[in-house]
């Protein structure tokens, strides 16, 4: 598999971020989207590098799954998955009306697109379309399973991130490793913030989604009433007509 420049050979050690480089060891590296995910909060920038981490350790425990998954793919889906959680304002990836998920799909095959080398690398469509259906599916639970190897590995890592969540399937001393490096203390925190604040800005990204519950619950004014599928295949009819 070749490793362009967008993103460095550290994809392929799941815990060259979370550890001391060996002595003696020179590993090439470069920015890995630092650009666009350092300015996040900390919950999110953790949150981002956890989910590339663990996902990787999982990967990297087998030898047979290690040679199959676009290592590279994995990285950028996985770091980049969440630029649907941006809450600055004037994000140049968050819309008033798509659901985050397909938000932070776009941003990050964009930004693939964007990037200096791009057009020197082995970026096929294919392979951008798995980057961009592993990030889109990752808030759609029993579809990613399914999918190629690549899209299900990014939603499967995100997976591993779980809030009040420890994955059987990472290696635990690479979880602990990873876990101290970027912690966790502040997600939940930070995910329902998010996930509010979607609520009352995005309200038609989050209807018939797992995020309503959030609006309903903690945003004055949010209504999902006639937003659901339900509503619209039953509207108009009577059951007791034949």
């Amino acid at each position: 598999m070749k490793v362009s420049s967008i993103v460095s050979v550290l994809a392929l050690s799941a815990t060259g971020l979370a550890s001391p480089k060996p002595k003696g060891k020179h590993l090439p590296t470069t920015v890995i989207a630092g650009a666009i995910i350092a300015k996040f909060p900390d919950f999110l920038y953790w949150h981002s590098m956890r989910t590339w981490l663990l996902g990787a350790a999982t990967i990297n425990a087998n030898a047979t799954l290690k040679a199959q998954v676009d290592l590279e793919a994995h990285a950028l889906g996985t770091i980049l998955h969440d630029l649907g959680w941006d809450m600055s304002e004037n994000s140049p990836w968050v819309t008033k009306d798509r659901r985050f998920e397909v938000d932070g799909a776009i941003g990050a095959v964009n930004f693939i697109k964007g990037h200096k080398s791009y057009k020197a690398c082995d970026w096929t469509e294919n392979r951008l379309e798995r980057i961009f259906d592993g990030i889109a599916l990752h808030g759609t639970f029993g579809i990613h399973s399914y999918k190629n190897i690549d899209s299900k590995w990014i939603t499967e890592s995100v997976g591993y991130d779980g809030v009040n969540f420890t994955p059987e399937q990472v290696p635990s001393d690479k979880f602990a490793s990873i876990v101290k490096a970027y912690p966790k203390e502040s997600f939940q925190k930070g995910a329902i913030e998010t996930f509010t604040w979607m609520c009352a800005t995005k309200p038609n990204g989050t209807y018939n989604t797992f995020i309503e519950p959030f609006g309903t619950h903690y945003v004055p004014g949010y209504n999902s009433t006639g937003k659901h599928s339900f509503d619209r295949i039953t509207a108009g009819w009577n059951p007791d007509q034949n």
